[in-house]
């Protein structure tokens, strides 16, 4: 087992991969009671187009299917329910499925070693039959109207429909009604043994716990299952063009408040980085710096009364692609929208406010460490995202400087926008 050193927050992070492929990163607390554990698949709602293992040619599925494949986990064979399994012990659990992965986790002291073993069982044992699959279609249909319903929803997926053109991540992360439908049993069992396959998944284990005696129990679990060789899943490439599907749209939604959604397309590789994590680093920070609770640009909407909430900046990103999504409520969203557009077309940060960012930063980093389901939350975005978790991020952070931050921001194509109005009915 690999020992990492994180000397600047006194920390050490311990990594192994099986044999089988899977994948466990481990930071252990003894300042905290409490263990939280979480088990990943690289399998997400955008992955609907793929070569499965045992097969050679590149096949479609019906959208929604890793988020059908979450809620059929937690129905097992032998009639044990998950949840009130680690209930008993006093933990909780749940489960979440996003663009680009799913995760099963549980959190609590008690019988940590019993239910680390039970979350790998559980995941690693599906149960599917027609019968409860078409049950179960009949759940995802109203919980899908449910998220149509919902105004924040509406907007979330709403942008990304109207941003993207080719790539899947302008689709509902759940699917649609329609699509849901049409998901076979013979659909969820080919995407289970290809996603589900333990080299294509990982765990990341956080709190009070022992590594080494949590490795050799995580060893034991692994070498009673076998699973056939399987290379890295061969996924669609999409072409996506740096344009927009449509630059504006207005729905009605039971709300009290209008809510904005103001997305920008950014072509990635117009930032002439190959780095991809120092490249987004500079991205966080330009954003940050121009929309976050601390800009100036906040504190003069605010002002101005154009603010009825802050503003939650989400970024989606593809291969090719970043969305920033702007999001927030406002009782003037068309004023909002032009100091918006002012903003991104007048982009400017000096020496100063980077290097306050930069510590922001650095101090959010070292106080992850004192909370284990955000450290836990961080290391599995960044596996996602860049392969691994950053340990020097400090060092990385230290290491940028404002000539490379203006040449991005000069790089940056910021014409490719849209956005999505929430209003009450009859508004």
């Amino acid at each position: 087992m690999k020992e990492i050193n994180i000397d600047i927050v006194n920390e050490k992070l311990f990594y192994e991969k099986l044999d089988n492929g899977l994948e466990i990163y481990m930071v252990p607390n003894k300042k905290v009671k409490n263990i939280y554990a979480t088990f990943t698949t690289r399998y997400g709602s955008i992955h609907d187009e793929f070569i499965p293992i045992g097969e050679n040619k590149m096949v479609k599925v019906p959208l929604g299917i890793a988020h059908f494949l979450e809620h059929k986990m937690f129905e097992q064979e032998d009639g044990i329910d998950p949840f009130n399994f680690f209930s008993k012990s006093g933990a909780d659990s749940n489960a979440h499925t996003s663009l680009k992965n799913t995760t099963y986790e549980f959190t609590g002291p008690n019988k940590f070693l019993e239910n680390l073993e039970f979350l790998l069982d559980f995941v690693q044992h599906p149960y599917l039959t027609d019968e409860n699959i078409e049950k179960e279609k009949g759940i995802i249909e109203q919980e899908l109207k449910m998220y149509m319903d919902d105004p924040f929803w509406s907007m979330y997926d709403g942008i990304r429909n109207n941003i993207f053109i080719k790539n899947p991540t302008k689709y509902p992360i759940g699917g649609t009604i329609e699509s849901v439908r049409k998901i076979t049993k013979k659909d969820l069992l080919r995407c289970y043994k290809t996603f589900y396959h333990p080299s294509n998944m990982f765990l990341v284990i956080t709190g009070n716990f022992d590594p080494e005696e949590t490795i050799k129990h995580i060893k034991e679990n692994q070498s009673n299952k076998k699973y056939e060789k399987l290379t890295p899943v061969k996924l669609k490439e999409y072409k996506e063009p740096d344009k927009v599907v449509k630059s504006r749209e207005v729905v009605e939604k039971n709300t009290d408040t209008p809510k904005l959604s103001y997305g920008i397309k950014i072509n990635l590789e117009k930032t002439g980085y190959k780095d991809y994590r120092r490249r987004d680093m500079y991205l966080n920070i330009i954003f940050d710096l121009a929309f976050g609770i601390t800009s100036k640009f906040y504190e003069e909407m605010n002002s101005k009364g154009y603010l009825s909430s802050s503003i939650d900046i989400d970024k989606v990103y593809t291969e090719t692609h970043l969305l920033v999504n702007l999001i927030c409520e406002t009782n003037l969203p068309n004023e909002l929208i032009k100091e918006i557009e002012n903003m991104i077309n007048n982009l400017s940060i000096d020496e100063c406010e980077l290097n306050i960012i930069k510590n922001k930063f650095i101090s959010n980093y070292i106080n992850l460490f004192d909370n284990i389901v955000a450290l836990n939350d961080t290391i599995v975005t960044n596996i996602i995202d860049y392969g691994n978790f950053d340990y020097n991020y400090i060092d990385n952070i230290n290491s940028l400087t404002i000539n490379e931050l203006n040449n991005v921001i000069n790089r940056l194509d910021l014409n490719n926008t849209s956005y999505y109005i929430v209003k009450p009915f009859g508004d």
